[in-house]
């Protein structure tokens, strides 16, 4: 059943967008459309126990490339129990692995080529599957590697002492610099802009979050 109503809920959602970022549902031969090499899909954080896929960060693209492809929906996996998180107020477990996925849509005019590398929060190494979508032409579903569940997460607080602060500005600056090595988990924390790694741009939002000035 509660499949059921994802697929219909699925369907609401891609009825609901506009006509010009859908391909035509019968398209045309392919040498017709623009072929899509390159995907990029954002917004992934490792699941937090006790937290919901109800709250947990959507992920997105970037307007930019609304018209070429574009995130329709996205829902969480629990890889150690082997079924999706349908019901979005499951809380994650500490003990279970979760990976999430989406499917995207192509824009009109556009279709994902054979060789099309998708990315998540910039690395191609994020991603564990990409299938054609069963029911719907011209869409995929991508998702995640599976990431252990963690206690606690907060996106920006590098130093993991529980806080966003300046002190994690500065490491995310030094590590952009190349004056310091940070391990994944710290880079991940520190990527803000889910670009795959520390920039200038993220210690500047981290700054500014510590600020008070913006919410990560």
């Amino acid at each position: 059943m509660k499949k059921i109503i994802a697929l219909l809920l699925c369907v609401l959602l891609i009825a609901a967008l506009p006509s010009s970022i859908l391909a035509d549902s019968q398209p045309g031969p392919l040498d017709e459309l623009i072929p899509i090499h390159e995907v990029y899909i954002k917004g992934f954080r490792p699941a937090v126990a006790g937290s919901t896929p109800e709250f947990a960060h959507p992920l997105f693209t970037d307007e930019e490339v609304f018209d070429i492809y574009s995130h329709v929906y996205s829902y969480w996996h629990d890889n150690t129990e082997g079924h999706d998180m349908f019901d979005e107020q499951s809380p994650f477990v500490i003990s279970h692995q979760y990976s999430e996925g989406c499917m995207l849509a192509a824009g009109e005019g556009y279709y994902f080529a054979d060789d099309c590398v998708f990315y998540i929060n910039g690395r191609a190494d994020y991603v564990d599957l990409v299938m054609p979508h069963q029911y719907f032409d011209g869409c995929v579903y991508v998702q995640s590697i599976a990431f252990p569940c963690y206690e606690q997460y907060v996106l920006g607080d590098i130093d993991g002492n529980g806080a966003v602060e300046g002190g994690d500005a500065l490491l995310a600056l030094r590590c952009a610099l190349g004056l310091v090595e940070l391990g994944e988990e710290q880079v991940m924390l520190g990527d803000v802009d889910f670009s795959g790694g520390l920039s200038g741009t993220d210690a500047l939002t981290i700054l500014r979050a510590s600020l008070g000035l913006i919410e990560l």
